[in-house]
């Protein structure tokens, strides 16, 4: 492939990828794609985790309004 020797692995795209692991030694691809649904789930679940973090941050600067308001 014309690929390997221009850019480093890093920058390959996810098809780009999965045609090199398919070439010569076949059945690799299945790896690649395995790590693609990987990096795509960690993604997902970040985002999740990301938004439930500024609600806990909303919530606790609530509670400590209310329980200054309930000091004085």
């Amino acid at each position: 492939m014309a690929n390997s020797s221009e850019k480093p692995w890093k920058d390959w795209t996810d098809d780009e990828l999965a045609k090199e692991a398919q070439t010569g030694v076949r059945g690799q691809g299945a790896i690649v794609e395995a790590t693609r649904r990987l990096r795509e789930s960690i993604r997902a679940f970040s985002i999740s985790s990301d938004k439930y973090s500024r609600w806990m941050f909303w919530l606790t600067i609530v509670l400590t309004v209310l329980t200054l308001v309930q000091r004085v």
